[in-house]
C-alpha cells in the first residue's frame, strides 16, 4: 500500500505544517525516523528498517491486530512521521512524539495477555477478547 500525502509548495496547508515545527524537509523526517528506530532498539523492541519506512511486526496496536505498526515518512510535505497501526494514520512531529506515541503499546507487549494466555512478547490471538474485569 503506497501513501502519498501531498500538498502543493505555498498552499495553507503546507505552511501550516512548517509553522507547527514539522521537519522541514524529507531528510530531517528520514533523520527522525532512524532516531525512532534507536529509541525502540534501546527500548528492546525489534524494528525492521528499509529506507522511509521501519516495520515493528512484533508490536500490536490492540488484540487481535497481526499485521504488526508500519512508521513511514513522506517525500512530500508536511514532512513526518506516520504512524500506521490497525487501519489509523497517526502524524507525528518527531521520534520523541511518534516514541510517547508507542510507549503504552511497548510496555503492553511486556505483560502476558490474560484473555487468550500469550506469554509476555507473543502476539494475541487474532480472535482474542481480553479479560477487562480487573481494570
Amino acid at each position: 500500500m503506497s501513501l502519498s500525502i501531498t500538498h502543493p509548495a505555498g498552499s495553507p496547508t503546507q505552511a501550516a505544517a512548517e509553522a507547527a515545527g514539522w521537519p522541514a524537509t524529507a531528510e530531517a523526517a528520514e533523520a527522525e525516523l532512524v532516531r525512532l528506530a534507536s529509541l525502540l532498539a534501546e527500548a528492546g523492541v525489534t524494528v525492521i528498517s528499509t529506507a522511509g519506512v521501519i516495520s515493528i511486526p512484533d508490536l500490536a496496536y490492540g488484540p487481535g491486530d497481526t499485521a504488526g505498526i508500519r512508521v513511514r515518512t513522506t517525500s512530500n510535505p508536511p514532512h513526518a512521521l506516520y504512524v500506521i497501526a490497525a487501519g489509523h494514520l497517526t502524524p507525528h512531529v518527531s521520534a520523541g512524539s511518534a516514541f510517547a506515541h508507542l510507549h503504552p503499546l511497548i510496555e503492553a507487549a511486556a505483560c502476558p495477555c490474560d484473555g487468550c494466555g500469550a506469554e509476555a512478547g507473543e502476539p494475541c490471538n487474532p480472535n482474542c477478547l481480553p479479560d477487562l474485569s480487573n481494570d
